[in-house]
């Protein structure tokens, strides 16, 4: 089922990218001064909002065709994990992104801020895992 099997891979780049960010790119950027931290944040969020949000729904969609198609419906819990990304993003990180996007590089409130940004955006991971793992369940 070629659907499903792209529904599969889009969210498997969704949660490499995720996990790429929680265990690469984050970690790393903790290491500078908390200015350096956010001018480098800052540019990278813009760029990752775009990619993960539209890998988000590319799974999203591809995964509910997938359920239409078979009836299956452990296509749509993955669907349901994929999109699960969304609302927990604009309800739990983005009061979180506001806050780092409108911090001066100089407020103490940075380092904090980026400890619990890591924090939430680890639960963004674990959706996309989840949505692959239903993904792959449906495929067996």
């Amino acid at each position: 089922m070629l659907i499903g099997e792209l529904a599969l891979v889009t969210a498997a780049a969704f949660a490499g990218a995720a996990l790429y960010v929680g265990f690469v790119e984050h970690p790393a950027r903790l290491v500078l001064d908390p200015g350096c931290q956010l001018r480098q944040w800052r540019p990278s969020y813009r760029r990752a909002t775009r990619m993960q949000g539209g890998l988000a729904l590319a799974a999203t969609a591809l995964g509910l065709l997938a359920w239409a198609g078979t009836g299956d419906p452990r296509w749509g819990l993955g669907a349901a994990l994929a999109l699960a990304n969304w609302p927990y993003t604009l309800l739990a990180i983005m009061p979180t992104n506001r806050a780092l996007l409108a911090t001066a590089e100089s407020d103490p409130a940075v380092a904090p801020l980026m400890r619990r940004w890591i924090r939430l955006h680890a639960v963004r991971s674990g959706l996309g895992l989840a949505a692959v793992a239903a993904f792959l369940w449906a495929l067996r």
